[in-house]
């Protein structure tokens, strides 16, 4: 039986695009045996396994604004314009209750991608034993540079995944995948953010304390796009369905409420367009069933 695996971008606040194609897949019961997710697409993964539609989308950019972790609010109480202990480690147990047993029992696999500080080096976990860790994983995979300080666990410190393996579509592969459900936030011709072009604020801030953690950051384009033309082999070789967005792409951190909604809409739209490819795609709907009955 094939293994297909779901992998999923990051970008922020682009983030919803994702969530509205989770959601569509979560509301025809198609899943998949394998998941991993880095930065906003690890966030969007925990959503997937624990099944709960819209989640995520409210998550990532509450339209309540009360409940904002980020923004001048933030800044002013906490001194950062990203407060993702808030997202992390409030968010899933009062204003959106995260269904922990959900996950817990869940049998799919969900690798969270988190940047090695330390060794300049992609890492990939899946924790179900340590719920703190779990978060602080996920918090680490969403911790961008500059914005976000350092999440120190156990004796390293991480940052954004999407640094070093931004598609990881390699470490789907390598866990035994066939084929794999691509799941981007951004047009096709449009690269991740350069880091190289602010080569003297990351250095001063990250060459000294951790050198080859600078030194990702300043090749982070050229992994990216080794990887697109991977994705592009995968995709000629009929080995990965990507989706992607149909309209204009928003800022990471757009602040205008229709365009965020429109792109999470956007992506229900290009997920229900797609959805007989995704049942194609996906293991569960005869041979899960004939494998349990």
């Amino acid at each position: 039986m094939a293994k297909t695996g779901l992998v999923l971008e990051g970008g922020a606040f682009r983030g919803v695009f994702t969530s509205g194609v989770l959601d569509v897949l979560m509301e025809n019961g198609i899943e998949y045996d394998y998941v991993v997710g880095v930065s906003a697409g690890a966030g969007n993964g925990m959503g997937y396994i624990s099944g709960q539609i819209g989640r995520t989308r409210n998550v990532i950019k509450p339209k309540d604004h009360k409940q904002n972790y980020f923004g001048l609010k933030q800044i002013l109480k906490h001194g950062k314009f990203l407060n993702l202990d808030k997202m992390f480690f409030e968010y899933p147990y009062n204003q959106y209750p995260y269904d922990f047993d959900k996950f817990l029992n869940s049998t799919i696999p969900l690798e969270v991608v988190v940047t090695n500080c330390d060794t300049g080096k992609a890492e990939y976990y899946d924790e179900r034993k340590d719920i703190k860790k779990f978060l602080s994983l996920g918090k680490a995979s969403c911790s961008v540079p500059l914005m976000c300080a350092p999440v120190k666990i156990g004796d390293y410190h991480y940052l954004d995944g999407s640094i070093c393996d931004s598609i990881p579509i390699e470490r789907a592969l390598e866990q035994g995948c066939d084929r794999l459900v691509v799941i981007m936030t951004k047009s096709a011709d449009e690269t991740p953010t350069n880091y190289g072009k602010a080569k003297f604020v990351m250095a001063a801030r990250y060459k000294r304390k951790y050198p080859a953690f600078y030194e990702a950051l300043l090749n982070r384009t050229k992994v990216y796009g080794r990887q697109l033309e991977l994705l592009k082999k995968l995709e000629k070789e009929g080995k990965a369905l990507v989706l992607r967005p149909d309209i204009e792409c928003i800022h990471k951190f757009e602040q205008d409420d229709e365009k965020v909604e429109a792109f999470y809409q956007d992506g229900r739209t290009v997920a229900n367009q797609n959805l007989d490819r995704l049942r194609e795609f996906s293991n569960n709907i005869e041979e899960r069933a004939s494998a349990t009955g």
